[in-house]
């Protein structure tokens, strides 16, 4: 049968369209959702981080005090001063009575001489400062101060003078010690037996640990020792006294002086090499080398908010002493508690940076990353910061940070090259990696120009990430 040429035609069925439903029309946005929610849930795992940061803190702060328990505490040294007993005669009841009252006389002068040797002592992977130290303390007190306070000489109790020491543990007194004065020599006794004698409060903090070391008080005159100085001819307000006094005691974490003298010197030298000055005074001259320190304080009476002179009983005055005093806490260099808790801060951009490459590569490279794989690279950036806590406690923080983003950073850059079959990208991810943790440990680091070098940091990487943002399409 043959065909008609002349017939036209019949036109064929157009094709059907291709229709796509909600989820694939706008699938890329639905990921990028899902991306960021995934983001936000990661900072839960972070946050448990944070808290087994403090609990290792607290731990070791348990190890730490249980090791200077028995050595001995940190040392505050408060003297020596004397204790003038004297009768005051008070009205009561429309009748003169005597009643007994103390005072404290403070010395002319203070010369204090310290060395110490200090030494870290270990409980399981935790150690403390602890330190064995050479104190010499000498001076003068002069009596004729008692005069401008309308003490009589007639009413003062000569024969109980006694001239006492504060210090914070005695546990650490390791030899007898004596008062040297005018070619006699006198033991001390424990203890401060006066009546009505304000301890004196003061607070203590380590600011720059970060919470590594609680916070705590200390006090004067708790505890001490005491020594009678009847046989000492005291007989008359013009009389001066010098003492010279040794101390050979253990301690721990710090060593402090109050200035109590009207004139106080302080000369200290250790080999510790990482000391942080502190208390109400700084060292007037210092030098601190690889091998130790030495440091020299001058503080006069002017200086301080507490006269000569000062009634036993009165609290505020003896407050004021415990505030002024000044010294020397030895504190490691670095620690690895404040470091950690500052790395686990920058945790959600490192996720988030990964994240957002990872992403773009997906989008740019036309290849699909399942949410499960998203969710694995996660939790390895999150397994990071336990991986750095952990190992920081044996090796040291700058250590254990090399080690755990190498291990990382090799575990993702190996899966994602694996995911997307290429091992130019999973190489690409591992650089991007690598500089996101070095650009962190450079800003843990720093101090004072942290805030700066990392804002100029985000600037630049927020603006490489709206270049590349033009190439997506989000439909």
């Amino acid at each position: 049968m043959e065909t008609n040429k002349n017939q036209p035609l019949e036109a064929l069925p157009p094709s059907p369209v291709e229709k796509r439903n909600l989820i694939e029309r706008y699938s890329t946005t639905l990921k990028a959702v899902a991306v960021t929610i995934l983001t936000l849930m990661l900072l839960i795992p972070l946050m448990m981080i944070q808290s087994l940061i403090r609990e290792r803190q607290n731990t070791k702060q348990d190890a730490v005090q249980d090791i200077t328990s028995k050595w001995g505490g940190e040392q505050t040294v408060t003297g020596p001063c004397l204790i003038v007993p004297y009768e005051e005669i008070v009205q009561e009841d429309k009748k003169e009575i005597s009643v007994k009252r103390n005072v404290l006389v403070l010395p002319e002068t203070l010369d204090s001489k310290i060395e110490t040797r200090v030494e870290k002592r270990k409980r399981g992977i935790y150690d403390a400062s602890v330190y064995t130290s050479d104190m010499s303390l000498s001076g003068r007190f002069d009596l004729s101060v008692i005069e401008k306070q309308n003490i009589p000489p007639a009413r003062i109790m000569w024969n109980d003078i006694r001239l006492i020491i504060g210090l914070s543990d005695l546990k650490g007194i390791k030899e007898n010690v004596s008062l040297q004065s005018n070619g006699q020599k006198i033991d001390f006794e424990p203890g401060i037996s006066v009546e009505n004698l304000a301890v004196g409060s003061g607070f203590a903090s380590d600011e720059k640990a970060e919470n590594a070391y609680r916070d705590s008080s200390y006090e004067l005159f708790s505890v001490g020792m005491n020594a009678k100085i009847d046989s000492l001819p005291m007989n008359s307000p013009g009389k001066i006294l010098p003492f010279s006094i040794s101390l050979k005691m253990n301690g721990s974490q710090g060593i402090y002086v109050v200035p109590v003298g009207k004139t106080t010197t302080a000369n200290m030298k250790s080999d510790w090499a990482t000391p942080s000055f502190g208390g109400e005074f700084l060292p007037e001259t210092r030098e601190i080398q690889k091998t130790g320190f030495s440091a020299q304080w001058k503080v006069l009476d002017l200086n301080r908010s507490f006269g000569q002179v000062i009634r036993s009983d009165n609290a505020n005055a003896v407050n004021q002493m415990a505030s002024s005093r000044f010294g020397v806490r030895f504190i490691q260099a670095v620690d690895q508690y404040q470091q950690n808790m500052r790395s686990v801060k920058y945790a959600i951009l490192i996720i988030l940076l990964t994240f957002v490459a990872v992403f773009f590569i997906e989008l740019l490279q036309k290849k699909s990353v399942n949410p499960f794989q998203y969710i694995l690279v996660g939790l390895a950036l999150v397994l990071f910061y336990t991986l750095l806590l952990s190992m920081s406690e044996v090796f040291g923080f700058n250590l254990a940070y090399f080690v755990a983003a190498a291990m990382t950073t090799l575990l993702i850059m190996l899966h994602m090259g694996s995911i997307l079959k290429s091992r130019k990208q999973g190489l690409l991810i591992g650089a991007l990696l690598a500089f996101l943790y070095i650009f962190i440990f450079i800003l843990i680091q720093m101090e004072s120009y942290a805030l700066l070098v990392g804002s100029l940091g985000l600037f630049a990487i927020l603006a490489v990430i709206m270049y590349y943002s033009k190439k997506i399409r989000f439909s």
